[in-house]
This record gives C-alpha cells, structure tokens and sequence, in this order.
C-alpha cells in the first residue's frame, strides 16, 4: 500500500516535470511565469496553439477587466458612491469571469490584440500514454498605470452617457414621430439591457415593453377617399405618425393599381369595374410592427358617384289663378326618389297630357343629395286647359313627360322619362 501511495503522488510530480517536445525558442524567457511592472504576464493552454494563444490573449482581457473593475470601486469608495461601485464593480467582474471570447459590449477592450503583444513564448508537451498534446502560450503584454487610469476614465464616461441615453429612450417614448423611430429605440434598448447588470437592466427591458405596446396603439384613419381612390394615415392616440414601410394590400372585387407612400400618408388608387353593388365592398390595408399585425378594411360604395332618380308618388296640382276655361299659373310638387346617395341637380321638367302642349319648366337648377324622397316643387306661369288637365269626376287621370338631370359627381347629364302617371288637381 505505501508503494501505490508513493506512486500516485509521483505521478503529478513526474508530469509537472516533462520536458517540452518543442519551443519556440531554445531558452525558456526570465519574465515566464513571473512578475513585471507595466505588463501583464498570463499564459493560455489548449490541445493546438491557435487555441492556446487565443486563450492567452483571453486571459489579458480579464486581467485588465478585473483591474478596471477594482480602481472603479476604489476610486468610487473615496467619494462615498458606494451604491454605483457596487453596481460598476459587479458589472466588470462578472464581465470578467463571464466573457472570454469576445469584448461584448466595453469597447475598451476591442483594443487588445496580438499585435500589441511585446513578447511571447510557447511550449508543446506531448503525453506518450495517450499521445495527446498540449501547448502552452506565454504572453508579455504592456499595460502601465496611466493606460489603466486611461481605461478606467473611459469606462466611467462611457458608463454615464449610457445611463443619459437610457433616460432619453424612456422619456421619448411618449414623443415618437414613426414606425421607424419605435423599432430603432427597441434596438438601442436592448444593447442597453445587455450592457446594464444593476436596476438600469429592468429600466431598459421595462422600456422595451413599453415601446413594443405602443404597435398595439397603432390604427389606420382615413383622411379622405373619393371612389377609386384612398388617403389615410397611421394615428398613435392623439397624433399621428409616419412610416417608410409600404402596407400589404388586397380586395376581393377591386384590382389595386398603385399605392404611393407620403411622408404623412398614404394613397390607394384602386379599379371597381369588377365589384358589384355590396356594402361589404372594401380595401383591406394591413402592416406587420414588431409581432402586432395591424389592419383595417376601408369600405367604399361603387355607387357613391352615381345618380338615378325615379318617381312612384302622384303629382300634386295646386291652381294660382284661372281664366276662362284655362288655369292661367299654377304649383305641382313632385316627389323625386333618389336610388343613390350621390347628389344630383334637376334642370328640366317637361310634363305631357294627350292632345294638349307640352307644359316646359327649364332653367330649374336646384340639387338634392342623399338616397331617398326629395321634395321638388315648381312654380308654373303657362296656361292649360281645365277640362283636359282636371282631374275632377275622373276615377283614374295620368300624364307622361320627362325629367333631365345632372350627375353633380361625374357631371353627366340624364334624363328620366315619365310615363303614365297618376296625379292630381285641385281644379
């Protein structure tokens, strides 16, 4: 038993011992392993020598983390802020524990590299048991007290415009102009919550919930539409911003042909030659911010430009003054009946009985907009005949003629033809 005990502990002592296989230079250099004022001395080990220097330069960043981190909390000590060297403290040190392969977010670390290496030496150790390799990398690398101070500076300034940029973000939640601006603060957020270890890290990511809840709060409004054309803008509670981004865009009867994005809104020109008469008829407009889609559909009326009028009602005869046999001046109230919303203007009433002149009114001008009863009356000075006209004693009396109108919307004029019917008189 005391002889296997001698040979395990023999065994590390025999390894510690090993001779290199190869160098890189014939004498191993006084400063390996050692102490040097003004440098950092480290060295890296892996299974090849890439790795092995890699790890060696590694170890340099934490080093100088480590030693940034401790001249922070020490000179943050002297001025009694012991709430933020614990704060910068921990941040460097876990920085420095944590991170090894890359300088993630302290750009003074982006700094070090091999080519600032003043010296550098390596071993390779081979185990003939296993036949595995190993190399050792020495580095030299210059690091003086003024380029520590250098770098503690830096730190602390760069640690306090970071806190004001965190404060900005925050404050401009409530301010922003676009889609584009919301996005952007995300992204410099949450560098931010990467970068923060103490409170500021709840404050970034609780900004980033913020922001992203303001895509909720977006909504399309349209500004003005005539048919065939469509004008909104996006609207963020009580004002409204802009956006780069084009919308995607379908309708199932209308053919989309051109969508043109302004700085303030946007504009849809569209072709309903396909849709037919259907309140549903619509332009479904919808963006895709952050995870929240965002859509709503704009109904349009193809008929919205159209004009068409009817009558069913009797016409109503009021007689002004009479002469012999003849009513000299008289009133007829019409009821015309509009199929459409679209406004319209009569110009025109020609009214017909068998055997006697047409009675004319021209020159009438007056409009009339919404679907439905529309109350039209005129005032006639043209004598016709009571006999022929009354409807006195007569269980059925009707007359035809015309009425010619105006399409306020597209300008076209048309004409409705009156035929066979009902109206009354008072002579």
């Amino acid at each position: 038993m005391k002889r296997i005990l001698i040979l395990f502990l023999l065994l590390p002592i025999a390894c510690f011992a090993q001779k290199p296989s190869e160098t890189s230079s014939k004498k191993q250099p006084s400063w390996v392993n050692g102490l040097e004022k003004d440098f950092i001395i480290v060295v890296g080990s892996a299974s090849n020598i890439q790795d092995a220097q890699q790890n060696a330069l590694n170890m340099v960043k934490e080093r100088i983390v480590s030693a940034v981190a401790e001249n922070v909390k020490t000179s943050s000590e002297m001025r009694i802020e012991e709430n933020t060297i614990n704060n910068i403290s921990s941040y460097l040190e876990n920085f420095a524990t944590t991170t090894t392969t890359t300088s993630g977010p302290v750009p003074f670390l982006q700094g070090i590299s091999l080519s600032n290496v003043e010296e550098f030496y390596w071993e390779k150790y081979e185990n003939k048991a296993d036949r595995s390799v190993r190399y050792n990398y020495h580095i030299k690398y210059p690091f003086s007290q003024v380029k520590l101070w250098d770098l503690v500076n830096e730190f602390k300034k760069r640690d306090i415009e970071m806190t004001k940029q965190l404060d900005e973000l925050l404050e401009m939640a409530d301010k922003v102009r676009s889609v584009e601006e919301i996005e952007k603060n995300i992204s410099e957020l949450s560098i931010l919550a990467n970068y923060f270890m103490d409170g500021r890290k709840d404050k970034a990511n609780m900004g980033i919930v913020r922001y992203r809840n303001l895509y909720k709060g977006i909504e399309l409004v349209e500004l003005e539409s005539g048919l065939g054309e469509l004008k909104y803008a996006l609207r963020l509670g009580n004002r409204y911003i802009e956006t780069s981004r084009r919308p995607q865009v379908k309708s199932e009867c209308a053919r989309i042909t051109s969508t043109v994005n302004n700085k303030d809104h946007t504009i849809i020109k569209y072709d309903y030659f396909n849709c037919y008469e259907d309140p549903e008829n619509h332009i479904l407009v919808s963006y895709r911010f952050g995870n929240e889609n965002i859509q709503k559909p704009f109904y349009f009326d193809i008929t919205a430009d159209k004009a068409a009028i009817f009558v069913n009602e009797p016409f109503h005869f009021v007689a002004n003054s009479k002469g012999d046999g003849t009513v000299e001046s008289f009133t007829v109230n019409l009821t015309i009946i509009s199929k459409y919303q679209a406004p319209f203007t009569i110009n025109k009433v020609i009214l017909e009985w068998p055997g006697q002149s047409p009675v004319i009114v021209d020159n009438i001008g007056q409009s009339f907009s919404g679907k439905g009863n529309h109350s039209l009356v005129l005032n006639i000075d043209q004598p016709v005949q009571i006999e022929a006209t009354s409807t006195s004693g007569k269980r059925i009396s009707m007359l035809s003629g015309y009425i010619h109108f105006t399409s306020d919307a597209k300008g076209e004029k048309k004409t409705y033809r009156i035929y066979n019917h009902n109206y009354t008189t008072n002579w």
